[in-house]
Formats: structure tokens, C-alpha cells, sequence
């Protein structure tokens, strides 16, 4: 199954781009999983400098949260609709 997620990071004064990923797994989780690996590896300091790992991604001192996340890939329409760094 595929997903999109649309993320935005924890910290307030973090100037990093709010994110849309396309992620797929078997389920919503597994999906939510791939996403953190794919965004890690989009922007690679928060696992190097900042520790995060696809396991504390969501919900981490450095990470992000879920703003929404739909079922298929959505990607061109949240770029179309917004200012989202897209991750794919």
C-alpha cells in the first residue's frame, strides 16, 4: 500500500522545509517506517549530527511529526497545493 505523509518538525525554530514523502509497506506502519527511512536520507544531518534513526524519526527530540497522511501517492498535488519539500 502506498501513502503520503506531509511532516513538519518538531523544533519551532527549525527552518528546514515541511515535507511530503510517498512511502509504501504492507500497512499504514510499515509505510510511516519507509517514509522516516526516505526523509533521513533527504536530509541527512538528522540521523549524523542530530542522532535521529528511522526508529525516533516520528516523534524524536530532532524529528518530525504527521501532519496528515493519505492513502496513495499524493505527491504532485500536496507540491501543487503547497510548499512542501517533496521526498519520493
Amino acid at each position: 500500500m502506498k501513502f503520503t505523509f506531509i511532516g513538519d518538525w518538531y523544533e519551532v525554530g527549525d527552518l528546514a522545509d515541511s515535507f511530503a514523502v510517498v512511502a509504501e509497506g504492507a500497512d499504514y506502519e510499515e509505510a510511516k517506517a519507509n517514509a522516516a527511512v526516505a526523509v533521513l536520507e533527504a536530509f541527512p544531518w538528522r540521523a549524523e549530527e542530530d542522532g535521529e534513526t528511522p526508529e525516533t524519526f516520528w516523534g524524536g527530540d530532532n524529528g518530525a511529526y504527521v501532519v496528515a497522511a493519505f492513502l496513495g501517492d499524493l505527491g504532485a498535488q500536496a507540491v501543487d497545493a503547497a510548499s512542501f519539500r517533496l521526498i519520493a
